[in-house]
C-alpha cells in the first residue's frame, strides 16, 4: 500500500497505467476510511494515522487504486497491490450502502510502516463487481505464482543391485 503514489493524466482523474497493466473496472462516489492505528500501543509510541475521503476507486490486473475527489495534500491517492489485500470480505448491510473491508500491508517506500484497515463504501453501486474481479484475479494469482507441493520433481530411482535381498522371505521358510 502506498499514499499518493499513483500518477495520474492531466485531467487529475485518470490514472496512468503501469507497463502490461489493464483496468478492469472504475466507480465513483466511493467513500474511503483507512486506519493505520496500532491497537495496544503505549500513547505516543508508534505511529498512527487515519484518513477518510471520497472519491473513485480502479482495480486493474496489478492493483486498486483510489484517486480522492476532491483532493488535499495530506491525501490524494491509495495504490495497493492487489497481493497486498488480504482477508478482504464484502459487506452488505440491511441499511446502508454495501462496502468492502479488509486489511492493507505497505510496500517499502509507499508511505506507510504498518499494516492498515481500509474500508471502502460503495454509495452508489458496484461493490459486488469489485469484488467479483477482485476475487478472479487473486484466484488466477494465486494458481500462476505458486507452485503446488505435488509438482515439486520426485526423488530419482535406484534400482538396487541384488534383487534376491529385497524380496521378503519364503512362507515356508518361516515354518
Amino acid at each position: 500500500m502506498s499514499i499518493n503514489w499513483v500518477t495520474l493524466h492531466p485531467d487529475g482523474r485518470t490514472p496512468v497505467p503501469l507497463p502490461q497493466e489493464k483496468m478492469f473496472f472504475t466507480q465513483d462516489k466511493v467513500s474511503l476510511v483507512l486506519d493505520c492505528t496500532q491497537p495496544n500501543v503505549y500513547p505516543g509510541h508508534g505511529t498512527s494515522a487515519k484518513w477518510a475521503a471520497h472519491g473513485e476507486v480502479t482495480i486493474s490486473n496489478q492493483r486498486v487504486m483510489f484517486i480522492a475527489q476532491p483532493s488535499t495534500p495530506q491525501f490524494q491517492s491509495l495504490n495497493v497491490p492487489i497481493l497486498k489485500f488480504k482477508n478482504w470480505k464484502l459487506n452488505q448491510p440491511w441499511f446502508g450502502a454495501n462496502n468492502i473491508q479488509g486489511t492493507v500491508i505497505p510496500v517499502p517506500g509507499g508511505g506507510m510502516e504498518t499494516h492498515g484497515q481500509l474500508t471502502l463504501t460503495f454509495q452508489e453501486g458496484g461493490a459486488i463487481e469489485f469484488t467479483t474481479i477482485l476475487r478472479n484475479l487473486m484466484e488466477r494469482m494465486a494458481e500462476t505464482s505458486e507452485t503446488p507441493a505435488h509438482l515439486e520433481p520426485l526423488p530419482q530411482y535406484q534400482a538396487s543391485s541384488s534383487h534376491d535381498q529385497d524380496l521378503p522371505p519364503n512362507y515356508n521358510d518361516i515354518m
